[in-house]
């Protein structure tokens, strides 16, 4: 974690005193090197981290805890058999330390806009470290020699997404900050999503604020805090506003699992209960996001001749199904295939997903707003988003297929779900966030019995009596690096455990 990493350089500095003279700094002095890294560079090579961290995340674990995909070796993730997933905890941790340094010498230096843009993007990394662990490290995480406090205390997750100088609250001083950069035409530096126009970053940062917001619905009446944004007007208006990181297609700034070796990319296909919705609606988005099993060339991918199937999640017995298309072509550089026309970006938040939040919020009061009007809107945008080919699959436009195949809105809370549900492949960790609050509130609380969900299935043979857990497990070196705030935060869990409900699910 970051302040162990900061022992370790505190104590390099210390030798470096011991042993040096008074001259050395002169001495050794490179005029031709600055002394303070620009915050533009923190925040390139942050995002950069973070990104990839959480698109291989999505990859190995969101999706296939969601059932969009499913795992046909090492299926601990799907069978409910987890632990830390520590990667996820360190490579997050190691960017927000750039982030927050990016943050501190833009702030020195009067760059309103790049201060803005790193705290949104710590905004981003810490809800997706509070909603898989629950209580972390937050305002003290990242402090190091600084404060010289290198054992932090675990923030309860009430306070990290909702209390003073939590999430909701450090977004919206971004928007602030964002404001005084247009007025005085400022641009975020080193930007690479969205190169570095303040304007969209304040529409990133309401976005950010309505996801928040929607996972706290069924702890507060967030209805006030969501009208205010939408009276704001700053959101995104098209998919020109999506938060995403477009690789370049080649090493080392490709899709993150292009590396990975041949088996280690089969060894996760797609989903049933995924194949099956987007089959029974003949939705063009199967063709993006599968490989048909009868073909294998690229410029036949989508076709009338397509055949698709899905695995069981769970399925490392031999009673389940380990069939199961691969990933689409925009996933992987297949050896044996011909390379896709697109690769696939890292994605933080769409306007899709923008749209399904403002979707559900409408049908749940929450906001004044047309249901159906935002419920469209969210599969217009994923599917001009994917540019999938409509006419392949038999229809003859987003119209066609809205008000034929079945998917249009029945006043129903599950078609919604359903929906944002298959929109948000890929989207960092959110797959799993959105399932688990799907599942929470279809038991009202009681229990994680996941078929209450009507797409979602039993995981076939998972070992946890077919509750779906809630959390992942802090890393084993907490216990011994930070153990006394570890034990105070698991004792107010009730247990390191995957079953142990934080505040969101309590």
């Amino acid at each position: 974690m970051t302040y162990i990493k900061s022992i370790w350089s505190l104590m390099l500095v210390m030798l470096m005193l011991i042993s040096c003279d008074s001259d050395f700094e002169s001495v050794n002095s490179n005029p031709n090197e600055p002394e303070v890294v620009s915050p533009g560079v923190l925040l390139t090579g942050a995002t950069r981290s973070s990104m990839n961290s959480m698109v291989k995340e999505s990859f190995l674990l969101a999706n296939n805890i969601a059932q969009i995909t499913a795992k046909t070796l090492r299926s601990e993730v799907d069978r409910y058999e987890w632990n830390a997933f520590t990667t996820l905890w360190l490579n997050q941790y190691d960017a927000l330390a750039d982030f927050a340094d990016a943050e501190n010498i833009a702030s020195n230096k009067g760059d309103t806009a790049t201060e803005a843009a790193a705290i949104i993007m710590q905004s981003w990394v810490y809800s997706s470290l509070t909603m898989a662990y629950g209580d972390i490290p937050y305002s003290e995480a990242i402090a190091g020699t600084e404060s010289d406090n290198f054992t932090p205390a675990y923030d309860q997750q009430q306070a990290i997404l909702d209390g003073d100088g939590g999430l909701l609250e450090r977004l919206k001083q971004a928007e602030v900050l964002l404001d005084e950069a247009v007025s005085n035409n400022i641009e975020v530096e080193g930007d690479i999503i969205y190169n570095g126009n303040p304007s969209k970053w304040k529409k990133l940062a309401n976005v950010l604020q309505l996801r928040i917001l929607l996972h706290l619905s069924n702890k507060r009446d967030v209805s006030g805090d969501m009208q205010t944004i939408l009276a704001e007007g700053d959101l995104f208006e098209s998919n020109n506003d999506n938060a995403t990181l477009n690789y370049l297609g080649s090493f080392p700034n490709n899709f993150p699992i292009f590396p990975f070796k041949q088996g280690d990319f089969d060894a996760i296909v797609m989903a049933k209960p995924a194949v099956n919705m987007l089959e029974n609606y003949s939705d063009p988005r199967l063709g993006v996001y599968a490989r048909p099993d009868n073909i294998t060339e690229i410029n036949t991918f989508v076709s009338a001749q397509a055949t698709y199937s899905g695995a069981d999640n769970g399925n490392a017995i031999g009673s389940c199904d380990k069939g199961g298309s691969r990933l689409g072509a925009r996933y992987y550089d297949y050896p044996s295939h011909p390379s896709g026309e697109e690769q696939a970006n890292g994605i933080l938040t769409t306007y899709a997903e923008q749209e399904l939040i403002l979707a559900e919020a409408a049908f749940k009061g929450l906001i004044p707003n047309n249901t159906e009007t935002h419920f469209k809107n969210g599969i217009v945008a994923s599917m001009e988003y994917y540019n999938v080919s409509l006419e392949t699959f038999g229809w003859t436009g987003v119209n066609d297929f809205y008000d034929n195949s079945g998917v249009a809105f029945d006043n129903t809370l599950n078609k919604i779900w359903e929906q944002k549900w298959i929109a948000t492949f890929f989207h960092g960790m959110e797959p799993f966030f959105d399932v688990r609050r799907m599942v929470y509130e279809a038991n009202n609380g009681d229990d994680f019995a996941v078929d209450a969900v009507q797409f979602l299935t039993v995981p076939c043979e998972n070992l946890n009596s077919d509750q779906m857990p809630v959390r992942f497990l802090y890393p084993g070196n907490e216990q011994s690096l930070n153990s006394e705030n570890y034990q105070e935060a698991v004792s107010r869990l009730g247990g390191n455990n995957q079953n142990a409900k934080m505040y969101l699910m309590e």
